[in-house]
């Protein structure tokens, strides 16, 4: 039974030490989360790899994040993709699907002030004269002999309060509302999409991605994160701890096999 031992405790021992090895090398990465000190002096590997240098992977992934993920390349090609052109019309349609009654209430209410409709009374006069004025000798002799030219200026303000209730009644068919929308989205969609385009380079200088990932990266509570690396990284946590295992029982077998060709 003796000799047997010899032959199996080896490998099994060299199997739970390589298991446990692996288990507390990974553990170590987060914990402790402090360092420890005994009689003053800070104890290695205290605290753990990820918490010691925590400010440092911040900055790694901050500065890989904008150079690799968040360039001003991959956004424009992001924006140009079909499923985005898409979403943006559809939140533009939207918008100003929402936002058009408003727009013509404002419209109307804007034309109805006092002083806009005396503007616009001033400036139809001055039409009318202009309109009169390209009119020959004879056309205008007959106007003016029946005094229609007089009779239209006085009547001014009732034809501009006309012209501005066929607005409002305009501004309130569907008709006119579907090509003011059409307009308004295509201008709106036009103006986001080439203004974001010629400004990308500005506005992630602006945000300064590198300094925002790595911030926020550097405030996490590192419970947290060691919670979302774990959950992410778990399957392969456990097959580095299997191989830790089997690397460990392999070592123990040699050990096994060279002892018994040395005491052979």
């Amino acid at each position: 039974m003796r000799p047997l031992l010899i032959f199996i405790i080896p490998p099994i021992a060299g199997a739970v030490i390589g298991f446990v090895t692996n288990a507390v090398a990974i553990r170590m990465l987060f914990r402790p989360l402090k360092e420890i000190c005994v009689f003053g002096v800070r104890l290695p590997f205290t605290p753990g790899v990820l918490p010691k240098q925590r400010y440092k992977l911040a900055l790694s992934i901050g500065a890989m994040v904008e150079r690799e993920l968040l360039t001003a390349e991959v956004i424009r090609r992001r924006l140009a993709n079909d499923d985005v052109c898409q979403k943006i019309d559809t939140l533009i349609s939207d918008t100003t699907e929402k936002m058009y009654p408003s727009f013509a209430d404002a419209v109307i209410q804007f034309l109805r002030k006092s002083d806009i409709r005396r503007e616009l009374e001033a400036k139809g006069r001055i039409f009318l004269r202009n309109i009169i004025l390209q009119l020959n000798v004879f056309q205008r002799f007959f106007l003016s002999a029946g005094q229609y030219d007089l009779t239209l200026e006085e009547k001014m303000p009732q034809i501009i309060a006309a012209l501005i209730s066929d607005a409002e009644n305009l501004l309130q068919q569907e008709k006119t509302k579907k090509i003011l929308i059409e307009a308004a989205n295509a201008y709106v969609n036009q103006k986001i999409t080439g203004g974001a385009d010629a400004q990308i380079e500005q506005i992630l200088k602006t945000i300064d991605i590198k300094t925002l990932v790595s911030q926020r990266i550097d405030s996490l509570d590192m419970l947290r994160v060691e919670r979302i690396i774990l959950d992410v990284m778990a399957d392969q946590f456990k097959w580095i701890n299997i191989f830790g295992a089997i690397l460990g029982f392999l070592i123990g077998s040699f050990q096994v096999l060279f002892m018994w060709i040395i005491n052979r």
